[in-house]
């Protein structure tokens, strides 16, 4: 897949046009995992805007938690925590392993929070 077949993929899938990002930085200042991520939103925003398919291999489209402030806080209106779920969506349909539910064992569904189960099979199964 080139860049430019990516960037129209993400905007296909998220039904958000990237190229309505200004950088302004809120998204990536308001970001509750902003510590852990290689690349901030705003970044993988302009990598998505310049056709970058890097933007893929970062592990910060794994790390966000789809909290929508980013969304909340966007001044033009980007969807941003969907276009990280198109990229992830992007990545699984490539072939990547998703979260079976029989694959989790009894004592680990008894522990887990359910916002966090639900979470893992909203961004590991396509």
């Amino acid at each position: 897949m080139t860049g430019d077949e990516m960037t129209w993929k993400v905007r296909e899938i998220s039904e958000q046009n990237p190229f309505l990002c200004m950088q302004c930085g809120l998204c990536s200042a308001s970001c509750t995992v902003r510590g852990v991520m290689d690349l901030l939103p705003r970044q993988v925003m302009r990598l998505i805007q310049l056709g970058n398919d890097k933007v893929l291999e970062n592990r910060s489209i794994w790390m966000c938690t789809t909290c929508l402030t980013c969304t909340a806080r966007c001044p033009r209106g980007i969807d941003i925590a969907r276009v990280m779920e198109a990229l992830r969506a992007i990545n699984l349909r490539k072939g990547q392993d998703i979260l079976a539910p029989e694959d989790i064992s009894g004592e680990l569904l008894a522990e887990i929070p359910q916002m966090a189960l639900t979470s893992g099979f909203r961004k590991l199964s396509a």
